[in-house]
């Protein structure tokens, strides 16, 4: 999938920033943003925001998430 522009990008009822943690960039609990929006039926994640990696799920894939999500927090 490739990078949005912002014009194309789905509105706030939408879309959802979750404070999240980058391993990577080593940044403190919370310093990065995980953007989760819903586009064109499937959920998108943007980690960091930027539109540089994007990572979607189809409608199994996000129920398997959900489920998988709800086992593991109760």
């Amino acid at each position: 999938m490739e990078p949005h522009n912002r014009a194309d990008r789905p509105s706030g009822r939408r879309r959802k920033a979750i404070p999240a943690t980058c391993h990577l960039h080593r940044g403190p609990i919370g310093f990065a943003n995980l953007m989760v929006s819903k586009q064109n039926g499937s959920i998108v994640f943007d980690p960091h925001v930027t539109g540089a990696c994007l990572i979607s799920l189809d409608e199994e894939g996000a129920e398997t998430l959900r489920d998988l999500l709800t086992e593991w927090l109760g």
